[in-house]
């Protein structure tokens, strides 16, 4: 186990333990609500033997292409500065201020289950 996994085992140990919901515990933290789910997420599918998705990391079915959607589910016109991305036939709606590493971290794991 690295130092890092150690330092977010730590985090999530506190997180639980305090009850809060990640976005309650991540406030005034140095990371967001969803690294700490997704380092959760990645944790516990390790300690499961299962592959785990690291940054930068490249995942068998690595996406090649990701469509940009110009409408919203249903046909309505996409509105305040959203787009909805396909990747693997999933339909992912974004809007400003989203969080880009989880977008990322999405992206992989969808490209992971083609």
């Amino acid at each position: 186990m690295t130092k890092t996994d150690e330092k977010w085992l730590e985090r999530i140990r506190l997180w639980k333990a305090s009850g809060e919901t990640a976005e309650a515990f991540a406030v005034g933290q140095p990371f967001k609500a969803s690294t700490l789910k997704w380092r959760a997420a990645e944790l516990r599918r390790a300690a499961e033997g299962g592959e785990r998705y690291g940054k930068g990391q490249a995942v068998k079915g690595s996406i090649r292409l990701a469509r940009v959607v110009s409408r919203a589910r249903g046909g309505a016109p996409t509105q305040g500065g959203s787009v909805v991305v396909e990747v693997s036939g999933a339909r992912i709606s974004l809007s400003r201020g989203f969080d880009a590493e989880l977008l990322t971290d999405v992206v992989r794991a969808l490209g992971a289950v083609r």
